[in-house]
């Protein structure tokens, strides 16, 4: 199986040479997988889409994601013979190096640590109730500034928004 990347005629495709019997290189490998090749491939971005992605057939899912692997070996620049197992493995570990680099700049986002720390703070909450008591949690979504300025405006705690939203609404 041999498999040579090169400029196509319209920019960004790659191409994959036949082997002797004519037979393109993605419609042998779901041959072999005993897969039907897919008729039709939509955008790449679609499979972003959890639901799409469930929903599209493993034909379609298989034929996108070589489509992605000849696409980082197009970019790449190196020519390619043999697809192999060393090969493969060097571009999974780019994409998970990439992918961990992403990770890392948002868990370690000054925003993100901060919604993260309102939603152990509540989980904390939550673990350490003791609901034997007949205690029921409820929980508002307030900004701590609205809050002092509902208790700031108000002459009386009775007269706060708060106070008359849990009164008289029902939380």
């Amino acid at each position: 199986m041999s498999v040579t990347t090169e400029n196509a005629p319209v920019q960004g495709q790659t191409t994959l040479q036949e082997n002797s019997a004519g037979e393109a290189f993605t419609p042998r490998c779901l041959k072999k997988l005993n897969l039907t090749p897919a008729s039709r491939l939509g955008d790449i971005n679609d499979f972003l889409d959890d639901a799409a992605l469930s929903e599209a057939p493993a034909a379609e899912r298989l034929t996108a994601a070589m489509q992605v692997f000849m696409e980082r070996i197009r970019q790449s620049g190196q020519r390619v013979e043999k697809l192999d197992k060393t090969l493969i493995d060097h571009h999974i570990a780019e994409l998970d190096f990439q992918i961990s680099r992403q990770l890392d700049a948002v868990m370690h986002h000054q925003e993100f640590q901060q919604v993260e720390s309102l939603w152990r703070g509540l989980k904390q909450l939550v673990d350490n109730t003791d609901y034997r008591q007949n205690v029921k949690t409820e929980i508002l979504d307030v900004a701590k500034d609205d809050l002092r300025q509902d208790f700031e405006d108000a002459p009386e705690l009775i007269q706060s928004g708060l106070y008359w939203h849990t009164l008289y609404r029902g939380v």
